[in-house]
């Protein structure tokens, strides 16, 4: 018993596997398949998103590493803003005297 229900399963997921390719088919020749082609594929990662090796981990994690990209490259931005910054602050006072300075090595 256990055996034929499983076999009528395993016959029904095929038959309705077909039935659903022939009507993909049919509707991909006539333009709109498009549409529904991008569902199709929609639904697929929705459905096997709580699968670790499925697309919707695969993107997740992804978008993850991009991000983690981009704040890292910010924060090297920033840092390379601050050593320039600092290569050219300067001591106003040490410019003031640097002519004084300058006029008594001249003179000596």
């Amino acid at each position: 018993m256990k055996k034929l229900l499983i076999f009528l399963i395993i016959s029904l997921g095929w038959i309705s596997g077909l039935l659903i390719s022939s009507f993909t088919s049919s509707l991909l020749s006539f333009g709109e398949g498009l549409t529904l082609l991008i569902t199709l594929i929609c639904v697929y990662i929705w459905g096997t998103r709580n699968d670790k090796d499925g697309f919707y981990r695969l993107f997740k994690d992804t978008h993850q590493s991009n991000l983690d990209d981009i704040e890292r490259q910010e924060l090297e931005e920033q840092a390379e803003n601050n050593e320039e910054q600092e290569t050219y602050l300067f001591d106003t006072s040490k410019l003031l005297y640097y002519p004084k300075k300058l006029i008594q090595l001249i003179k000596h």
